[in-house]
C-alpha cells in the first residue's frame, strides 16, 4: 500500500477558485445549485490562453457543474462521440492516471505540480499557449481519486475531431446558454478554435 491510500481529498486549490473572486465557486452554472455548502460532487474546467500582448496566462472560461447535470449533459452526446472519446481517452490517459495513484498528492503545492504537464502529451504546461483543466470535489474538497489533470490545444483539437455534428451542436446549445463572457469568449467556441467542454 502506498501513501496516497490514506489521502483521498484536499481542500479546494485556490487554482480552481473563482478567478475574478478569488473565492470558491458556490453554486452549478447549469440548475445554480449550491455545491459547497450541500457537500455536492461537481466538477471544475477552466481554459487558460496566453494573451499575446502581456504574455500572461489568462482565463478564458470557468464553470462549476454538479454530477447530475454533468451525467444529463454527457448523456446528449451522439454514441459515436461516446465510442470515440471513451477509445481516445483509454487510449491516451490510462497508463498516467496509474502513474498519478502512485504519486501522493497531499498539499496545494502537489496539485500544481500534478498540473505542470499536459496529461496527454506530457508537454510543460509553461510551453503551452492554450490549456484546459479539470478537476472533480466534493463539498469544499478536491477529490484524488481521480486526479485533476491537464489537456494543451493540440489534444483539445483532437478531442474536438472526435465529436459528431449532433454531439457539436449539443455542445454548442450548452455553451451559449451556460457559459458567457466577453466577444472574444465567444470566439473560443467557433471554428475553427472551437474547443470541447471536458465534462
Amino acid at each position: 500500500m502506498n501513501d496516497y491510500s490514506y489521502n483521498t481529498r484536499l481542500e479546494i486549490p485556490r487554482l480552481f477558485y473563482d478567478s475574478i473572486s478569488n473565492m470558491p465557486i458556490e453554486k452549478c452554472q447549469v440548475c445554480n445549485k449550491k455545491i459547497v455548502e450541500t457537500d455536492s460532487e461537481y466538477l471544475i474546467e477552466k481554459v487558460y490562453r496566453k494573451n499575446p500582448v502581456s504574455g500572461n496566462m489568462e482565463v478564458m472560461f470557468e464553470y462549476a457543474i454538479c454530477f447530475a447535470c454533468a451525467v444529463a449533459f454527457v448523456n446528449s452526446y451522439s454514441a459515436q462521440s461516446k465510442e470515440n472519446l471513451h477509445r481516445y481517452f483509454n487510449e491516451h490517459l490510462a497508463g498516467n492516471f496509474t502513474q498519478c495513484f502512485n504519486k501522493p498528492i497531499r498539499t496545494e503545492l502537489d496539485v500544481y505540480d500534478q498540473l505542470s504537464n499536459c496529461a496527454i502529451t506530457g508537454k510543460k504546461v509553461s510551453e503551452l499557449e492554450e490549456y484546459q483543466i479539470v478537476g472533480r470535489f466534493k463539498g469544499g474538497f478536491l477529490k484524488l481519486e481521480e486526479p485533476p489533470f491537464v489537456i494543451g490545444s493540440g489534444s483539445m483539437d483532437e478531442v474536438t475531431d472526435l465529436l459528431s455534428n449532433e454531439t457539436i451542436n449539443n455542445m454548442d446549445d450548452f455553451t451559449g446558454r451556460y457559459l458567457t463572457g466577453p466577444p472574444e469568449f465567444r470566439d473560443f467556441f467557433k471554428s475553427p478554435r472551437r474547443r470541447p467542454v471536458l465534462i
